[in-house]
């Protein structure tokens, strides 16, 4: 019994790790090798942490979705919007981590992932508004370029373009045949 009380105090210690190192990023200043890899470091946990949290508001959507219908059909007040985990976890070449992005971006990317999901918005716009949200928490981090976000949803989009559009704009005089 007393192994959960320690699997507890270990993710508990791990999250406050997790959100001191995204702090510390967020101080370091000139560009010490060691300052760069850090914060590159702590970048690619958060572009993974605003994945996932895209992907959670997306699943959660529907839901939620059912959820206001149950409540309207049953003359309820509207429950409230569910708020992302402020510490999601991923995994790295070696091990899983906690990874920590401040609540209002992950809100943000929470509520854009249900946007896309209800089709409120389209592909292309999420991916706009997703590299925004990226390049506020770029800017947070004090990173010279912002990263890219929902780098998933971009190569899903490409996989999906006809193949006929890639080669017309590639030549665009190819109709005109060999004859002369």
């Amino acid at each position: 019994m007393a192994l959960p009380i320690f699997k507890n105090r270990a993710a508990k210690k791990a999250m406050e790790s997790a959100k001191a190192s995204y702090v510390k990023a967020t101080t370091l200043s000139g560009m010490a090798r060691e300052s760069r890899i850090f914060k590159s470091r702590i970048a690619g946990r958060a572009r993974a942490h605003l994945d996932k949290v895209f992907i959670q508001g997306a699943e959660q959507s529907e839901a939620y979705q059912e959820s206001c219908l149950a409540a309207l059909s049953e003359g309820r007040e509207r429950p409230e919007m569910p708020e992302p985990q402020p510490f999601q976890t991923v995994k790295t070449k070696s091990e899983t981590v906690y990874t920590y992005v401040p609540s209002e971006f992950a809100k943000e990317m929470y509520a854009l992932g249900s946007l896309y999901q209800s089709a409120s918005i389209g592909p292309s716009e999420a991916l706009n508004m997703a590299a925004e949200i990226a390049a506020k928490v770029s800017l947070d981090l004090g990173l010279e370029e912002a990263f890219i976000a929902l780098q998933f949803l971009r190569d899903e989009l490409e996989e999906d373009l006809p193949e006929d559009a890639d080669n017309e704009a590639e030549s665009p005089d190819s109709e005109d045949g060999a004859e002369t």
